[in-house]
């Protein structure tokens, strides 16, 4: 599953989805072009494996926002 589904399903930013996948907000943006753009970039394969399980799993996000924040503290 390409992560850009993800920003279309649950109406997150791509500012959200960078941060989530742990790429800058160029390189997300990059993932929404049109494969047959000269500045396309496909995502990677570990980034389409965990849009896969956050699709399938909501749940996972705000498990990882909550240890996220833990870690913060």
């Amino acid at each position: 599953m390409n992560p850009i589904e993800l920003l279309i399903k649950y109406q997150w930013s791509y500012q959200k989805l960078a941060v989530f996948f742990g790429v800058s907000e160029q390189s997300a943006r990059r993932w929404n072009f049109r494969d047959r753009a000269s500045n396309y970039r496909k995502p990677s394969k570990t980034a389409q494996i965990l849009a896969a399980v956050i699709d399938a799993h909501p749940d996972v996000w705000t498990t990882i926002q909550s240890v996220s924040l833990e870690l913060e503290d």
